[in-house]
């Protein structure tokens, strides 16, 4: 990806600049020519029915999704229809302030970039990301993927969308590959399950789970 949505830690003035310039569009790739509306559609026809399949067919009850760097949380409704609970997780104040208040979803602000998650242990059963770990630096992916495993319970699911494009790392966007994603979240057993061409560059969908 050369563009991508909110980072969670590392580079947020360039995401709040980015956020001031283009609005609720900083949270998808300025190569795509689509309408943010039209994107965000063929993100659901692609991640939806992947996520599915790997969920119970009904929500129960205190289920919960975390939708890290939900941006706009343009997606975190649809996730929390499909889980039961969502909770959208950004650090640019300014594209949570253009979120739409859904049924079942909560948005938290991420104060403090370089600190924990504001999720508490084992408070989440899903993990979800769409185009963002790219934003973080192989320390901070490290860290986050600490977080994860915190914040997930048992037997929870990890589900990461992610580039890898074997481009050269941008000053806010590192490319990164499967097993990249992979050895930073040792815990989980991360496997591609699917991949997708987004606006010219590839992207991978991996998951993995907490173990018991």
């Amino acid at each position: 990806m050369r563009d991508g949505p909110a980072s969670a830690v590392h580079g947020l003035d360039y995401w709040r600049e980015r956020a001031r310039t283009l609005g609720a569009r900083a949270v998808i790739s300025t190569d795509h020519d689509g309408s943010i509306d039209d994107v965000s559609a063929m993100h659901r026809a692609w991640l939806l029915p992947e996520l599915a399949a790997l969920l119970p067919l009904s929500p129960g009850p205190h289920r919960t999704i975390l939708d890290l760097g939900c941006g706009t949380g343009r997606l975190t409704g649809d996730l929390a229809e499909l889980v039961g609970h969502a909770i959208g997780v950004e650090p640019v104040e300014s594209l949570l302030a253009l979120a739409t208040p859904a049924a079942e979803v909560e948005y938290r602000h991420l104060t403090d970039p370089d600190g924990p998650l504001p999720v508490a242990d084992g408070e989440v059963q899903v993990a979800f990301t769409c185009l963002v770990l790219g934003g973080l630096d192989r320390a901070a992916l490290d860290a986050m993927g600490d977080e994860l495993e915190r914040t997930l319970a048992p037997c929870g699911l990890v589900f990461l969308t992610e580039s890898v494009s074997e481009q050269a790392a941008a000053d806010h966007w590192t490319f990164r590959s499967v097993d990249d994603y992979a050895s930073a979240m040792p815990w989980a057993g991360l496997q591609e399950i699917a991949r997708f061409d987004d606006a010219g560059d590839p992207v991978s969908v991996l998951a993995g789970r907490k173990p018991a």
